[in-house]
């Protein structure tokens, strides 16, 4: 299939990867025929369990942007997620390290080094957290999580909520639901089957522990209202942080929808424009270095 995005066609190319349990679905986006050959490559890790599909027109948009500027772009469903192998309570942390490894390896058997690892929301720990493994990758951060264990919290309170109209119902709460967990037990929220290994990971997961090495560019994007358009202030105070350590963390702000919260397909033109002028600018500090 050929798309166009900006400089010129992108050929789009699903395909499954031989994963460490299963089989893992991947949607390869690349320049299209008479391009320029590969540049290099981005691997993208999306959003937890519903944001995941609510970002999918953005990151295709940012994905054909990309393979339209010559860099090979892979969208990634983890296992247990998307169209991926396995069922949602199979998904462990340390299974979606391992497949970020298998599409690390994907990519360098393509010959396109990988430039960029994309984490989207709760994806940005994980890429900040595999982006150790990459010495030379840059970070791109679409308004990332900062902390796993109020994610998740979030996440449980859908269940909650979908109890308001159910009388007959005990009444559950987070402190409830994670006794549950603790015991062992698998929780189903919103249709998705929670395993106790991983939520137990995802309640240590803090973003501040993962800093990128010195030597990595990072662009870390995060929307903001047009009276006040800068990081919220626990974001700046960690982009802040890893300045102060030495790393090169381009904080913006962007004006649009939370296209990550909303059902209905959602587009923010500033972010894929801020986006892509931040990867022109890396690309032409790597040709004058």
């Amino acid at each position: 299939m050929s798309l166009q995005w900006g400089g010129g066609p992108v050929v789009v190319e699903p395909k499954f990867l031989d994963g460490s349990v299963g089989r893992l679905f991947s949607v390869l986006h690349r320049p299209g025929p008479g391009q320029p050959a590969l540049r290099g490559s981005v691997l993208c890790l999306q959003g937890f369990n519903e944001e995941m599909n609510r970002c999918r027109s953005m990151v295709t948009l940012q994905a054909q942007a990309f393979a339209a500027r010559g860099l090979a772009t892979l969208v990634l469903d983890l296992t247990g997620t998307g169209d991926s192998e396995g069922d949602h309570g199979d998904a462990r942390w340390e299974l979606w390290q391992a497949d970020v490894r298998c599409a690390l390896r994907h990519l360098l058997h393509l010959q396109a080094p990988v430039q960029v690892i994309w984490g989207v929301r709760l994806g940005a720990i994980l890429a900040a957290q595999m982006g150790a493994e990459v010495p030379n990758a840059d970070l791109l951060l679409w308004q990332p999580v900062l902390d796993g264990k109020i994610h998740l919290t979030q996440f449980l309170r859908v269940r909650m909520a979908a109890q308001l109209d159910r009388p007959d119902l005990p009444k559950e709460t987070t402190q409830s639901m994670r006794a549950l967990l603790s015991q062992g037990d698998t929780l189903e929220v919103a249709g998705y089957a929670l395993h106790p290994q991983l939520t137990a990971v995802l309640d240590g997961l803090k973003l501040a522990a993962y800093q990128p090495l010195q030597n990595n560019r990072v662009l870390w994007v995060e929307q903001a209202s047009a009276d006040k358009q800068e990081l919220s202030a626990p974001n700046q105070a960690l982009v802040n942080a890893w300045q102060q350590a030495g790393v090169k963390v381009d904080g913006q702000a962007y004006i649009g929808p939370a296209f990550w919260q909303v059902h209905e397909r959602a587009v923010a033109p500033d972010l894929l424009e801020k986006t892509c002028a931040w990867m022109n600018s890396a690309a032409e500090a790597l040709v004058s270095a």
